[in-house]
């Protein structure tokens, strides 16, 4: 039987580049799928911020009418005479000192912690707002912070239906969070009351 001689040749000795180039592939596939993952998820959460804070919104304009319907109550209740006199007492009814300074706009870079609840500078602390729960028991299931201030608008003889009557203008502030503060809003509306002349 022929013996079979197989040649071994000497093989270049393996250094790893092919190892290494794989590796390096995967890591940098694996920075772009992070990458990718982190925009997605950054996406997601402002979203849902966004869509959040519409809802804010959204329950800001139901609060309003409460706030108009609870003005309207509060003239009516104390004989038709102005908010000034009727809601005097009230937390949710605020008249500026006529200091030199102007009043800080609620929400405002200047009156950053107004809003808060914890603060001690904050509007709820300083008897300035009040809770449409507080202001109306009818109203469950969020709160939203509640601040109606005069205007500096002049009383309008002409602009009520008949001229018996006079409009008034006052600001109306409201700030509703969502229950886990992530997310809140702030609106203004100047509503406008007619009330004797």
């Amino acid at each position: 039987m022929a013996s079979l001689t197989v040649s071994r040749r000497a093989r270049p000795r393996q250094q790893g580049y092919v190892l290494l180039l794989s590796l390096l592939s995967l890591l940098v596939l694996l920075f772009g799928v992070l990458f990718t993952m982190r925009g997605t998820l950054l996406q997601t959460v402002i979203t849902g911020n966004t869509l959040q804070r519409q809802k804010d919104v959204q329950a800001s304009d139901l609060v309003l009418r409460k706030v108009q319907q609870v003005i309207i109550n509060t003239v009516q209740g104390a004989g038709n005479v102005p908010l000034e006199v009727a809601a005097s007492g009230k937390p949710w009814f605020y008249v500026p000192n006529a200091s030199s300074t102007a009043w800080t706009v609620p929400g405002s870079s200047a009156a950053a912690t107004y809003w808060s609840a914890t603060s001690a500078s904050g509007c709820y602390a300083n008897k300035t707002c009040d809770t449409i729960s507080d202001m109306d028991s009818s109203v469950s299931g969020y709160d939203a912070l509640v601040t109606v201030v005069p205007t500096n608008l002049p009383v309008n003889p002409y602009s009520c239906q008949t001229s018996s009557y006079i409009a008034s203008y006052y600001d109306i502030f409201i700030h509703t969070v969502e229950a886990n503060g992530s997310t809140g809003a702030s609106t203004e509306t100047v509503f406008k009351l007619c009330t004797p002349n």
